[in-house]
């Protein structure tokens, strides 16, 4: 998946070895945590756990491939010196916004372009005429590999500057990150911890700046959440281990070819589909319930990525439940300075659409992710024309009249959403239509190995959902449920199932971005 050749000193990019279930990883962890912890006084504290951090992200995340640590200092050090600047012209005397706005727009373009180059350029060469660029170097160009997780931290460098631009950090923050002589050093620290602190760095969450930065000072050990580091841990190993590698196993075959597509039954390929929907949900948001419980670990609190997602009663709902990290970055960082819907009804459409477009081409340059990116944005655009209110709340008071509305507005979002990952997964039209094909035209039969997947581990994705559910609409029952002792059970058994059935390891879906 991430297989490229080799350019200018660089090794062929390969799935990182460094993952959160590797046994690597857990040596790094293990030799971490109580070195952070040491009992230093003071301002050394927080000195000597920043160093500490930034060093444990430079291992995870050059484990195999070291060169990718040139791109990341390159990118923290122009981020810090964009910084500075910007806090040196809002400060003077003589203010003068022009010079402020200036770094702030150049520095965001150099970010965009920073990610372009690596990300965009070799489908650019396509377009380019065959007079304009030679062989050799277009070949060059299409050859070079796309740094792991550039898409996060170039979005966290964009936050950070534009934050900082906007005053919205705090006022103490903003004198440490401005420090002339010996303290841009520790300023430098400050702003590259943002953008490569190892629980987020790969594939996020996407933390804005101004909810992390003044995160940063000296942890204490007993300042530790570990119950919710505990939940967020066994939680998200297994929906990554037992639930997505084992349904991984699976849907597989959804990749296998145009013909097979083509042959398979509609059971056979619905219960592929499905099984795809609940594996990139429990991949993702394993990795982010990881993430989350490692910043706890080391004191810092991430934001929430997903809730119960497939729970949404329309498109919009679901943004507000799926990635919310990401849906909150395009928000502020893009809706809104588009106009957002204060320009007009025609103009908020457009926005819709704009957005959703430019968030299906963050995940690739490639047709498909901007084809997905696109009919989200015309699903949400329709939606906002035709109800023009809110998506429906589960927790009102229910009627049956309300249930069966609800109903059919679950099964129109699920299966939207669950048919649209087709746009995510296949490698052309071709694959897409053979699905179709397949799927109307295939003999009816029912395969008991993709079925048994999908009710085994793709049940424990509708399990977890129906817990959201009881939690949204029974919150007080929902915590009578969730006794000490029934949660310590099931954590026991999450263990278990991890340790005796696991899934054949593999990547996170989202390193690939």
């Amino acid at each position: 998946m991430f297989a490229l050749k080799a350019i200018h000193g660089f090794p062929a990019l390969a799935p990182p070895r460094m993952l959160f279930n590797s046994f690597q990883f857990l040596v790094l962890l293990a030799v971490t945590l109580p070195l952070y912890y040491l009992p230093l006084a003071g301002d050394r504290r927080r000195v000597w756990q920043m160093s500490l951090l930034l060093a444990a992200s430079a291992i995870f995340y050059a484990w195999e491939i070291p060169q990718l640590l040139i791109l990341l200092g390159v990118s923290c050090a122009f981020n810090a010196l964009a910084v500075e600047r910007i806090l040196f012209h809002q400060r003077t005397e003589n203010d003068n916004p022009s010079l402020t706005k200036r770094w702030l727009v150049s520095s965001v373009t150099l970010n965009l372009a920073f990610l372009a180059f690596f990300k965009y350029a070799g489908v650019l060469t396509s377009v380019v005429p065959a007079g304009w660029i030679s062989p050799e170097a277009r070949h060059s160009i299409r050859s070079i590999p796309l740094p792991i997780g550039i898409s996060f931290y170039t979005f966290h460098a964009i936050s950070l500057i534009v934050d900082v631009y906007r005053r919205t950090v705090s006022e103490e923050t903003r004198r440490r990150l401005g420090h002339q002589g010996y303290g841009r050093v520790s300023a430098l620290g400050d702003l590259s911890l943002y953008i490569v602190f190892f629980p987020q760095l790969v594939a996020g969450p996407i933390v804005k700046a101004r909810n992390f930065i003044d995160q940063i000072r000296a942890k204490m050990w007993p300042d530790i959440e570990w119950k919710s580091v505990r939940r967020c841990l066994i939680t998200g190993y297994f929906l990554k281990i037992f639930v997505a590698d084992n349904l991984a196993e699976q849907t597989a075959m959804l990749t296998i070819g145009k013909e097979s597509l083509a042959a398979s039954g509609p059971v056979n390929l619905m219960a592929l589909l499905y099984a795809y929907g609940f594996q990139i949900f429990a991949d993702f948001a394993g990795y982010s319930l990881i993430a989350i419980g490692l910043g706890l670990m080391f004191g810092y609190r991430l934001p929430e990525n997903f809730n119960f997602p497939y729970l949404s009663l329309s498109i919009t709902e679901f943004w507000r439940r799926w990635h919310l990290s990401l849906s909150a970055w395009l928000r502020d960082y893009l809706y809104i300075p588009l106009g957002g819907n204060r320009k007009g009804s025609g103009r908020t459409y457009l926005n819709l659409f704009l957005v959703m477009f430019l968030g299906g081409l963050w995940h690739g340059a490639e047709w498909k992710f901007a084809l997905w990116g696109t009919l989200h944005g015309v699903l949400l655009a329709l939606e906002r024309f035709i109800f023009r209110s809110r998506a429906g709340d589960l927790c009102s008071s229910p009627s049956p009249l309300r249930l069966l509305r609800d109903g059919f507005r679950w099964v129109y979002a699920f299966h939207a959403v669950t048919f649209l990952w087709l746009t995510f997964l296949m490698p052309d039209l071709a694959n897409i239509g053979a699905f179709f094909d397949g799927l109307t035209h295939g003999k009816l039969s029912f395969p008991g190995q993709p079925l048994f997947a999908l009710f085994i581990y793709g049940g424990v994705v509708v399990l977890y959902h129906l817990w959201g559910l009881l939690r949204e609409t029974r919150p007080a029952l929902a915590v009578k449920m969730a006794h000490p002792l029934v949660e310590g059970a099931l954590h026991g058994l999450m263990i278990f199932l991890i340790l005796t059935n696991p899934g054949a390891p593999r990547g996170f879906i989202y390193f690939q971005f």
